[in-house]
């Protein structure tokens, strides 16, 4: 059978009533409307928002709000609906802020507050611009927060709430602030809950001082701290406090799920405040002090509750990093082990000098027994309660306790503190030797396992969405609970580059195996697994699936033996072996075309389902029967195609084959572990001891060419944490957050001058208007020539009264043998573009923010250009997110007067750009030689030229013919006529014009004679020795071109060519990943990266380009510019797992987003050329001070009114249709039929004007409108074919970085506001049209979103009805249209007619296509009338049951699918 289409939501059913008459466009008016769907629950924003917006026009009351927590929150059992129900109507910023009291505020106000700006962090909405706009009144909420924190600890009765809900409020707000540090208001009240006034509960003396040794600047600021600490401190109790609430929840109120539910919540903050240097300077000290992992490790929570456990291993490995604690100085293995063993030294003279006979074995063991946490409790274990406490005064294991006497047995009863066995496993904690860095990096395998893919972890990811916001205690008491998810989170800082790349390691780990999780399930669910009629423990496939293949053999290959000092094999190598014989041509195609070396497989054991598991299943349910049948997942790479004979294929390989073997190599390191699970004893040997695993294995899956890249970006990150320093010392610092922001910016933050310096500019000034209106305010004093690029500007050190000098710098001319002029900069950039080119000329760090249609691209090419011929002898790298994105970068590059041979693109995305030359490693290759031919026939024919017999064939003939022949002619010639007697008074041009050695050359090249007969040129001897520099340039080339010759294969030629030959290197962020061992084999070697994209690149992507190169000793660190172009105000990375983006742990973060917040001064580009200005007016609220660039956007298209509408931009109002607003038939695959059919109904419009479609994009916030567009579209338009398709029918997500005409926006929503309300959506919808934006959604639900209120009053100041001028049309079909034909007359009489809704938007169109068939030719009639389905046939089926619409938005939550 063939294989299941993607679903697609579909506007229509199959209906069978046909009509020859042209079919309305959009439904007509009825005269009665459909039934309403009983099963559909019909919920508005407004009945949403009904109550809380009646409590706005009362006055403040604090028992109203009383009333609204007690009935509206506490009272539904902290539903997330209806505490999202107030969030949305705006209860924290229009009754609870404003009214807000202070300090003296009631609890019921306080928790009210805090339940808002939780939810506003949850959803990912700017709460701070709302609570910490002032810092006094925030440091008053923050006070207050943290007393009622304080009493609920103390278990005080709190106003509205329960403690223990009190407590995860309050805690979930303080995880939001230490996530916020970098504005300012937060940072200020949150920063002295973990200062060093916390030490002062550290009962183990000999830990503080321990740390004033290792810092001694720091005694005299503790000591000032103990002055003035004897009187209470809630700032300086807080955490202990908090650390000692949390020890007694787990032993006191260990049957309490809410209890729990606080626990892991006050875990979250613990690691939050260890993740970050400032904070955990001396938190770290208190939580050693403490044994709060040891405790944590006794609780019955730590047994029985894997969440909690996973919590305490991630504050455990917390604890122990590689990181010095106060000064935040990364350790190195080797610092690591020393200071693990001078501590256990320490341990060993305090047991020698204290009790000599009793712990003997202590005191002569080696350190590296003693860090067996078993081996060091049985050898304290010969010392009572008494001495153990003694020992650890001595060396700061303390014995106080946080429990209550009575809280767990060991605690004395005598409230001495623990008792003996805690202290044994408090001293096996403190001393347990921890793995190096090294040593975890080497456990961990790239590819994924039935561990990772059906363990937990993705469990834990995917139920965060639908986790309740609330537990239940046995005894049915209701708590509030907040998502924990037990992951890493990326924040603002990290503590070591180590930290960074674990974390980013874990979480990239979490969401690959999140694809390949649903990859694995589609593949054994559409195979259909069952158990083999001949063989009870077989499994046998009823089905098929295009991305999978049962085995027909596995065999283990090759297992080399480990290497000295390894463990593991040194290779494994397997054969899979299937067969196609059963598959239709275009799936054996795809096997054996699409497959290619380096492409990854996953490999399953998949067995037979239960056999009580038939029947009709539910998604879910299915999706879960599917995984319990997959044993094993193990992964490979692809080394080559065999066939069945062992012999490889060719290419594609050969289609009449039907048997295959993959030649893979599998994970040494995963292999190793399998054969030691299994009870091998070693790496070596034939694999047998694994066969449990590997003998298993029967399905293969192979994933997307793009879907692949996974195990190159996890292996590089894998081997920078073990590469020694990556990062150049003037980045490190900013890199990891720390320090001064500024630091590493080659510019200061304006208005501060730019330091003293020389610049390159080139030709970046058109005129000197230009470059004087450019530099300004600064003096401009230009060089003896006046103006002439290429520019070269002198700032002085004296920034008040010294000018900059600018001066001239032309190349030397090459004579009338340059026969093309080099292709000059036309565009005459903004103050703020100039600037940003002027920062990127500099060392260090540019950051250049974009908004849209500000010039981006523009910037990006001229500062790629000017680097290239300022700085000769290095090398750019530039980058980008997609292939498109770099195409067209490289093709404006390629424009430039750049030497065609110093470009290069890498990657497969080469082969899509347009150029007339192939930019390739081989296509370079290709041209290197083609060019060496045509610059030997120049040497031959100068040759003749000069009467010299020499056949030069080679590179190295013609540099021998140079030396001898060229050059010494050349020297005689100058001798005797340049530098004669007379060159004081100038050559003789006489002379010059008779004695030129090579004129009858150039003459023979120009095609006329090198020298005038008459005096008309005026210098002779300029041109000699213009001419003599052509030649040399001739010769120089030759040279480098001379390894092509001596390299023979082509492997070779084009390593040499990308190591030593290209000086702007172009590649994906992905190609850099997938190649990064290859460039450091080869040496790679760049000077400077130029990244465009950088805020749609992952974190930790934007490292990788940053690191493909070895660093020297002997020439320092050769990244001298990091140049990052994106905009943080448009949409983030995409991450596909709904989970992690639940989960908070900012893994959509980039690192160019985290540098703008880090406060890292950055150039704003300020002049927009893309939309009207009234457009740009309902975005620029996003940006500092960005105008319009005059009179770009005053003339042209921009001159005249959009024909056939009213206004350049309007909302409109799209009520329910049919009874129905927006529908769900699948989870987050929501539609909106009557928007659906409005937008179609406004595009069929515009092309009945004559608008072209090209001109014309239709975009959505949500995948199922995006395929329910697409069937009205074909539908609607597809009988008649002058309507066409227009531009782009795809979500805002997909369209960012494009633009177009008109753009019709359907929100889609009718219940709830989503994700729109992420401001970086919103204004990348807004920034796509250039000439037009209509925005179709429901008013009442928008209007009052709090985020949206500025563009939404601008949008709807033109009403909510369509205002349309029937009786306009447009020119012509061109897409180069500058005008419009309009009604004579000033723009006041147009007729407009507003439209009411998609019924008579419906009669509008309906009308317009009759008069158009009227006034068609016949044959243009005939070839209309196409049979055609009733409106009531279209509108029958407006979504694709849930079952269809599962793959089309299965991995998002919203439209982040790309």
């Amino acid at each position: 059978m063939p294989p299941r289409a993607r679903a697609r939501g579909r506007g229509a059913a199959s209906g069978r009533g046909r009509r020859r008459a042209p079919a309305r466009a959009a439904v007509s008016k009825d005269k009665g409307k459909e039934e309403e769907d009983k099963g559909e629950e019909k919920r508005t924003a407004t009945a949403d928002a009904a109550e809380p917006a009646a409590l706005w026009a009362e006055e403040w009351s604090v028992d109203a709000v009383r009333r609204v927590l007690a009935e509206r929150i506490v009272g539904s059992g902290y539903a997330r609906a209806s505490v999202q129900a107030l969030e949305r109507a705006q209860y924290l910023e229009r009754y609870l802020w404003p009214h807000f009291g202070g300090a003296g505020a009631e609890d019921a106000v306080v928790v009210s507050v805090l339940l808002m700006v939780n939810e506003k962090l949850q959803q990912r909405l700017p709460a701070w611009a709302v609570v910490a706009s002032d810092a006094a009144r925030f440091a008053q909420l923050f006070g207050a927060a943290s007393a009622l924190m304080a009493r609920a600890m103390d278990g005080a009765a709190v106003d509205g709430v329960d403690p223990i809900s009190a407590r995860v409020i309050v805690t979930q707000f303080l995880v939001g602030c230490f996530g916020s540090l970098e504005t300012a208001a937060v940072r200020e009240a949150a920063m002295p809950l973990a200062s060093l006034a916390i030490w002062h509960h550290v009962g183990a003396g000999a830990l503080v001082e321990r740390e004033l040794q290792r810092v001694p600047q720091l005694r005299k600021l503790w000591r000032r701290t103990a002055r003035r600490c004897q009187a209470p401190s809630a700032e300086r109790d807080f955490v202990p406090a908090l650390v000692r609430d949390l020890a007694r929840c787990q032993f006191a109120l260990a049957d309490s799920a809410g209890a729990r539910a606080y626990a892991a919540k006050a875990l979250e903050l613990l690691l939050d405040l260890m993740a970050q240097l400032p904070t955990r300077r001396y938190v770290a000290l208190l939580l050693e002090d403490a044994h709060l992992v040891a405790l944590c490790r006794r609780s019955a929570w730590f047994r029985d509750c894997r969440r909690f456990r996973d919590l305490v291993g991630r504050l455990r490995a917390s604890v122990r990093a590689q990181v010095a604690h106060v000064t935040g100085r990364p350790l190195s293995d080797a610092d690591a082990r020393d200071a693990h063993h001078r501590a256990l030294a320490a341990l060993q003279l305090a047991a020698f000098r204290l009790f000599p006979r009793a712990l003997e074995d202590v005191a002569v063991s080696s350190v590296a027994r003693l860090g067996d946490p078993d081996v060091l409790r049985a050898s304290l274990g010969a010392l009572g309660r008494d001495d153990l406490r003694r020992l650890g005064a001595e060396v700061g294991v303390g014995h106080r306790a946080l429990l209550d006497v009575g809280a767990a047995d060991f605690v004395e009863p005598d409230g001495s503190g623990y008792g003996r066995d805690f202290l044994l496993d408090a001293f096996a904690e403190r001393y347990a030797r921890w793995p190096t860095v090294a040593e975890q990096v080497r456990a961990v395998s790239p590819y994924p396992t039935e561990q990772l893919l059906l363990g937990d972890a993705l469990a834990d990811a995917d139920a965060l969405e639908r986790q309740p916001q609330s537990v239940a205690d046995a005894d049915g008491a209701v708590h509030i609970s907040y998502p924990v998810l037990g992951a890493p989170k990326l924040g603002l800082q990290f503590l070591t580059l180590h930290d960074y790349l674990a974390r980013s390691f874990e979480l990239l780990r979490l969401e690959t195996a999140h694809g390949i999780r649903d990859d694995v399930e589609d593949a054994v669910r559409r195979l259909q697994p069952r158990p083999a009629e001949n063989d009870g423990s077989g499994v046998c496939f009823a089905g098929w699936a295009r991305m999978a293949l049962p085995m027909r053999s596995f065999d283990v290959t090759d297992v080399q033996p480990p290497s000295i000092g390894d463990k593991a094999p040194a290779r494994v190598r397997a054969d899979v072996c299937v067969d196609l014989r059963d598959y239709a041509e275009a799936v054996r195609r795809a096997w054996l075309d699409e497959v290619r070396p380096r492409d990854v497989l996953i490999l399953c054991a998949v067995q037979a389902p239960p056999s009580d598991s038939g029947g009709q299943q539910q998604q879910q349910q299915q999706q879960q029967q599917a995984l319990q049948c997959v044993r094993h997942v193990r992964g490979c790479e692809v080394e080559c195609l065999l066939d069945e004979d062992g012999r490889p294929l060719d290419g594609g390989g050969n289609s009449a084959g039907s048997v295959i073997r993959l030649r893979v190599a599998l994970d040494r390191h995963q292999y190793h572990a399998d054969s030691q699970a299994a009870g091998g004893g070693g790496g070596g040997g034939d694999g047998t001891a694994a066969a449990a695993v590997y003998g298993a294995l029967n399905v293969v899956v192979r994933r997307r060419a793009q879907e692949s890249n996974f195990k190159a970006v996890l292996e590089t990150v894998r081997d920078l944490m073990v590469a020694p320093a990556v990062l150049p010392e003037w980045l490190a610092a900013t890199f990891l957050g720390y320090g001064d922001p500024a630091a590493a910016a080659a510019l200061p933050a304006e208005p501060a001058p730019p330091p003293p310096g020389r610049v390159w500019f080139g030709d970046t000034f058109v005129s000197e208007a230009h470059l004087r209106a450019s530099l300004a305010p600064r003096r401009v004093e230009l060089g003896p020539g006046g103006f002439a690029p290429p520019c070269v500007a002198e700032f002085p050190a004296d920034a008040d009264d010294a000018p900059v000098r600018v001066t001239s710098e032309p190349p030397p001319s090459l004579g009338p043998a340059e026969l093309a002029p080099p292709r000059a900069n036309r565009i005459e950039f903004t103050p703020a573009q100039v600037r940003a080119i002027h920062s990127a000329a500099r060392p260090g760090l540019t950051l250049i923010v974009g908004p849209p249609g500000s010039g981006k691209t523009d910037v990006a090419v001229q500062i790629v250009a000017n680097l290239y011929r300022a700085h000769p002898r290095q090398t750019i790298l530039l980058v980008t997110h997609s292939n498109q994105a770099l195409n067209q970068l490289f093709e404006k590059i390629i424009a430039l007067d750049i030497e065609p041979r110093h470009l290069l693109r890498l990657g497969h995305g080469e082969d899509a750009l347009d150029a007339d030359e192939s930019y390739s490693r081989a296509g370079r290759v290709d041209s290197f030689l083609a060019r060496r031919e045509a610059l030997l026939h120049d040497v031959r024919a100068l040759a003749r030229s000069i009467d010299v017999d020499v056949d030069v064939d080679t590179c190295e003939n013609a540099r021998f013919f140079f030396i001898v022949h060229v050059r010494m002619r050349w020297l005689a010639f100058r001798k005797a006529v340049l530098d004669g007697d007379a060159a004081a008074e100038g050559p003789d041009p006489a002379a010059v014009r008779a004695r030129f050695p090579f004129a009858r050359f150039f003459a023979e090249r120009l095609g006329r004679p090198l020298f005038a007969d008459d005096d008309s040129d005026s210098d002779p001897a300029a041109t000699a020795e213009g001419c003599f520099r052509w030649l040399e340039r001739v010769f120089d080339e030759l040279a480098e071109i001379q390894p092509f010759e001596l390299l023979r294969s082509s492997a070779e030629r084009a390593n040499y060519l990308l190591a030593s030959q290209a000086r702007i290197v172009a590649m994906t962020c992905t190609h850099a990943a997938l190649r990064r061992a290859d460039l450091l084999r080869l040496g790679f070697r760049y000077d400077t990266v130029v990244m465009e994209e950088a805020a749609q690149v992952l974190d930790v992507e934007t490292l990788i380009p940053l690191t493909l190169q070895r660093t020297r000793a002997d020439a320092g660190r050769a990244l001298k510019r990091v140049v990052l172009i994106g905009d943080h105000n448009q949409l983030p990375p995409v991450v596909r797992s709904s989970g992690l983006r639940a989960a908070a742990v900012n893994m959509e973060q980039s690192l160019f987003a985290r540098l703008v917040r880090l406060g890292v001064p950055y150039i704003e580009l300020n002049r927009q050329a893309r939309a009207r200005p009234g457009i740009a007016d309902l975005y620029r609220f996003r940006y500092r001070e960005l105008g319009d660039l005059a009179p770009h956007v005053h003339t042209g298209p921009f001159a005249g009114p959009n024909p056939g509408l009213a206004h350049e931009f309007q909302f409109v109002h799209v009520g329910e249709f049919r009874g129905r607003g927006e529908t769900e038939p699948s989870r987050h695959f929501v539609q909106n039929l009557g928007e659906a059919e409005y937008v179609v109904a406004v595009f069929q419009y515009l092309r009945l004007l004559g608008c072209p479609g090209e001109r014309i994009a239709l975009l959505t916030t949500y995948n199922g409108q995006k395929a329910l567009i697409q069937d009205v579209l074909d539908r609607r338009c597809g009988w008649l074919p002058y309507f066409g398709r227009p531009m782009a029918v795809a979500t805002v997500d997909q369209f960012q970085g494009q633009q177009c005409d008109f753009v019709l926006l359907s929100l889609v929503r009718t219940r709830a506001v989503g994700h729109v309300r992420d401001l970086r959506r919103l204004t990348v919808a807004l920034s796509r049209a250039r000439l037009g934006l209509y925005v179709f959604g429901c008013r009442q639900l928008f209007e009052h979103c709090f985020e949206l209120r500025e563009p939404l009053a601008r949008l709807l100041a033109n009403g909510d009805r369509l205002a349309l001028c029937p009786d306009e049309r447009f020119d012509g079909e061109t897409t180069t249209m500058t005008s419009c034909c309009l009604p004579a007359g000033p723009s006041s009489s147009r007729n407009v007619r507003l439209v009411s809704g998609v019924e008579e938007m419906g009669d509008i169109v309906y009308a317009k296509i009759e008069a158009h068939l009227a006034s068609a030719e016949p044959d243009a009639k005939s070839l209309s009338g196409k049979e055609q389905p009733d409106d009531e046939a279209v509108l029958g089926d407006e979504a694709v049951s849930g079952d269809e619409a599962a793959s089309g938005d299965e991995a998002v939550s919203d439209d982040a699918a790309q």
